[in-house]
């Protein structure tokens, strides 16, 4: 019983794992780029509040996810400013 419950959930997650990567694939790099920083500030919700009550080394931890989204901002802008010049030329 247990194993055949383990194989189904086996069998669930490898499906999810193709269908996640199906979704990666079909996206371009600049969406690619767009939800890489969505999810590295949803990650940082956690590190904020402890910091907010009182853990300094979380406030280390924030201000390095920060400068990880501010990086790739500016690789967004870049991408997004050279898709607009090459129509444009």
């Amino acid at each position: 019983m247990i194993t055949q419950i383990y194989q189904a959930s086996l069998l669930a997650l490898v499906v999810a794992v193709k269908l996640f990567n199906q979704i990666l694939f079909t996206m371009t790099e600049l969406e690619k780029l767009y939800q890489n920083m969505a999810d590295t500030l949803e990650q940082g919700v956690t590190d904020l509040e402890k910091f907010e009550a009182g853990n300094m080394s979380a406030g280390t931890r924030v201000r390095k996810n920060m400068q990880t989204i501010k990086d790739l901002a500016q690789k967004v802008r870049v991408t997004v400013q050279e898709q607009k010049n090459a129509v444009a030329a």
